[in-house]
C-alpha cells in the first residue's frame, strides 16, 4: 500500500496546525523554583505561562526571603517564526507601575525600552526576544544546534550567540528528567538554561550571570496542558 496519501495528510495537518501547536509549546504551564544568588538561597519563583490561540502570556514572579517581590509580564505572539513579544514590563513591590518595560513595533521594525519616563529606542531585529521569553523560544527550536537572538532586557539590547551544548539531567520532583542545557557565548552578562522536553519543553533551570552575580532558579514542581 502506498504511503503517499499519509504523508499528504499528514503534511496538511502540520501546515494548518496553529504554529504553537505544531511547535509543542504548551498550552498551560505552573513552575515552581527554587531561587538562588550567588549560591545562596533567596527565596522561591512562579512562572505561568497561557497560551490563548497564538496569543501568549508569561508571567514570572520573584519573592525573596528579603526586599520587594519582582514581576516579569510578557505579552505576544505565536508565530510560524517563533515567539513575537508586543510588551514587556519589570514591577518591584506592590505598584502597578513598571519599573522597566519594553514595546515591540513590528511594523516600523522598532523597540522602545527603558523607565517609563525616560525611554530609549532602537532597531528591532527579526526574531528578537524579551529577557523573560527567551527559555520560550529556545523551547519552541527544539533540536537546532545554535542561535543568535536579539535580547530586550528592559534596561539595554543585546545580542546572544547561544547553542545547544549538550544533554544533561536534573533531579525534579523525585525523578531523575532528561534535558537540552543551552548556553550563550563570549558575553558577560551570560545564561544556561536546561529545558525539559518531556515536560512540553519547559524551563527546569535558568542561570543567569550579571554585575549581581549569578542568579539560579531551579525548578521544584511543574503542571502543565499540552492542548
Amino acid at each position: 500500500m502506498s504511503l503517499k496519501p499519509f504523508l499528504a495528510a499528514a503534511t496538511l495537518l502540520a501546515a494548518t496546525l496553529p504554529a504553537a501547536e505544531a511547535a509543542g509549546l504548551p498550552v498551560r504551564a505552573r513552575i515552581v523554583y527554587q531561587a538562588s544568588l550567588s549560591g545562596l538561597p533567596v527565596g522561591e519563583a512562579v512562572q505561568q505561562w497561557v497560551l490563548d490561540k497564538q496569543h501568549y502570556r508569561l508571567e514570572t514572579e520573584v519573592t525573596p526571603i528579603f526586599g520587594p517581590k519582582i514581576r516579569y509580564l510578557s505579552n505576544g505572539e505565536v508565530t510560524d517564526g517563533g515567539l513575537k513579544p508586543a510588551d514587556y514590563a519589570e514591577f518591584r513591590g506592590k505598584g502597578d507601575s513598571p519599573r522597566q518595560q519594553a514595546r515591540f513595533d513590528w511594523g516600523s521594525h522598532q523597540v522602545s525600552y527603558g523607565a517609563p519616563e525616560s525611554p530609549q529606542s532602537g532597531k528591532l531585529e527579526a526574531g528578537a526576544q524579551d529577557y523573560n521569553t527567551l527559555p520560550f523560544q529556545l523551547a519552541w527550536l527544539g533540536k537546532k544546534p545554535n542561535a543568535s537572538l536579539q535580547i530586550v532586557t528592559g534596561r539595554k539590547l543585546r545580542q546572544d550567540k547561544l547553542v545547544q551544548a549538550e544533554a544533561g539531567s536534573i533531579s525534579l520532583m523525585g525523578k531523575n528528567t532528561p534535558t537540552r542545557i543551552w548556553r550563550t557565548q563570549d558575553v558577560e552578562e551570560g545564561s544556561e538554561i536546561w529545558l525539559a522536553p518531556e515536560y512540553g519543553g519547559l524551563p527546569v533551570k535558568i542561570v543567569r550571570h550579571d554585575d549581581k552575580g549569578e542568579q539560579l532558579l531551579v525548578a521544584k514542581s511543574i503542571e502543565y496542558q499540552q492542548e
